[in-house]
């Protein structure tokens, strides 16, 4: 049975222990794009706790508009928004300096769509954790025989405490994007989103 998931932005650790758990599994782009999830948002651990990362999106059908057609606004500055609390956040992290450039290029890459930014990110993940990588997406809105993962959180899976910057401030942070697990624990993020 095909697993459905959502799209992600640096998705959780949550999101990538059940992603790579399944072997037949795709990233859904038909649906009509919901709004406040974790398909162009992400949380990353600061000295003051949680902070969101939001992209701003422009929808060209409106609410109908499917995940597919889904653009990155331009107008707005986000991927220098990003990146500066990226690099405040992480840049004491023990493997920030062996990740950052790709990182950085990720996020200013220039892409028109949404789903786009978020396969290229997938396929990254994908490399760190030295297994292939194909782009797997739906070819129509389908309910019937599959997994559906669509409206899953992703945070009902617990997570293995992991070094973490702040944590003598905040104590450990579970469920953050992978960007938190990437620059603490560098390649050895396979022990925790590997089954």
């Amino acid at each position: 049975m095909t697993a459905v998931f959502p799209i992600a932005y640096f998705p959780s650790i949550g999101y990538l222990k059940t992603y790579f758990s399944h072997q037949d599994r795709c990233i859904e782009v038909h649906e009509s794009f919901p709004k406040q999830t974790y398909r162009n948002r992400c949380d990353i651990s600061t000295s003051m706790g949680k902070l969101r990362l939001s992209i701003p999106l422009k929808k060209p059908q409106g609410s109908k508009t499917m995940t597919k057609d889904i653009l990155l606004d331009g107008s707005a500055a986000w991927q220098k928004e990003h990146w500066r609390s990226i690099r405040t956040a992480y840049a004491a992290a023990p493997y920030f300096e062996q990740y950052d450039k790709e990182i950085h290029q990720l996020i200013h890459t220039k892409h028109n769509h949404l789903i786009d930014l978020n396969f290229e990110i997938l396929e990254f993940i994908h490399e760190v954790v030295d297994r292939p990588f194909d782009r797997q997406e739906t070819d129509r809105y389908n309910t019937d025989g599959i997994m559906d993962l669509r409206n899953e959180t992703f945070d009902a899976q617990e997570t293995p405490p992991y070094f973490q910057v702040f944590s003598e401030e905040n104590g450990f942070i579970p469920h953050l994007s992978i960007l938190d697990l990437l620059f603490n624990e560098g390649p050895f993020i396979r022990n925790w989103i590997l089954s």
